[in-house]
């Protein structure tokens, strides 16, 4: 990962401050409430990490013998509408003599995850984001031994294949400039604590692990040309499909494919002294195909299994 973050338990607690009868307001007890485990992974775009966040965020995985993972929002109606959960270890010298730590994280779920592509070289034009969050529960000395590192595929801009935005092909007239797919499941935290929730250490636990109201968005940049489409199919409400696919070869690469797409807003800005377009693309859902199919193809077998 390409900054430091470690999933670790956020212990709460609560004092008697403001009580009546201690004749004062200095604390005498702190009493244990509830333990948050929140987690932010960002990483350059790669095959691995982005089966991994896709498939745990949107919840709904299907597996081929080719590697290649079919991924779709999860069905409420028949699928239920917790979110797969994972355990996250975190581990500095693990099971060495300077051990610092070996904390495994347990009942993690991916809150939501961000998709950013912009032009220019380096590893920070396909960048994924990705935020998690935990019931609580965790072992400290975990003792699980964390793989050897694997050796991870970049799927950078320069690698897309296809880049269609409500019928628009992007890659044929050269004029895309940034974009942002973001998706979220929109967790209620407190919702997870209940009356037999669970605890930990007389902390409250979360016993469950809920999705709310699910979004997505698209917001993208393009260099406008006196015959551009963008105003014109927003003025008349035209709808599309959008796919953006980055293929590395070798069996690695990330699909997003959206059948119903609208612009929403658009917004004229400067990109490096060019005139263009920032556009708000609102993702209708499809009776048949739902708003999202997402497809990775990687070396990673189990994921989210």
């Amino acid at each position: 990962m390409s900054q430091f973050a470690v999933p670790f338990p956020e212990l709460n607690r609560e004092n008697d401050s403001a009580f009546f009868g201690k004749a004062d307001e200095w604390i005498r007890h702190l009493f244990p409430t509830s333990i948050n485990v929140p987690w932010q992974w960002q990483h350059f775009l790669t095959s691995q990490n982005f089966a991994q966040v896709a498939a745990f965020a949107l919840g709904s995985v299907t597996e081929s013998p080719s590697l290649t993972y079919t991924i779709t929002p999860l069905d409420t109606l028949t699928e239920g509408v917790n979110l797969p959960a994972t355990t996250i270890v975190a581990g500095l010298r693990q099971a060495t003599g300077g051990e610092i730590l070996d904390l495994a994280a347990i009942g993690m779920v991916c809150n939501g995850f961000s998709l950013r592509f912009q032009r220019g070289p380096g590893l920070q034009n396909t960048q994924i984001t990705s935020d998690w969050l935990g019931c609580g529960k965790f072992t400290n000395n975990s003792g699980i031994d964390i793989p050897a590192l694997a050796d991870e595929v970049r799927l950078g801009s320069g690698a897309a294949t296809t880049l269609v935005i409500n019928g628009v092909d992007y890659l044929a007239n050269a004029r895309f400039v940034d974009g942002e797919f973001q998706y979220s499941n929109n967790i209620s935290p407190d919702s997870g604590f209940f009356l037999g929730s669970g605890q930990q250490n007389n902390y409250d636990i979360r016993g469950r692990m809920r999705m709310g109201r699910r979004t997505m968005s698209l917001i993208w940049t393009v260099e406008l040309e006196s015959d551009s489409a963008e105003l014109a199919a927003l003025i008349a409400g035209t709808g599309g499909a959008t796919t953006i696919k980055i293929d590395a070869g070798g069996g690695h690469s990330a699909q997003l494919f959206m059948p119903s797409c609208q612009h929403k807003t658009l917004s004229m800005v400067d990109a490096d002294g060019y005139v263009a377009a920032r556009v708000e693309t609102d993702i209708l859902g499809d009776d048949s195909m739902g708003p999202l199919v997402i497809t990775a193809v990687t070396d990673q077998t189990g994921i989210c299994q």
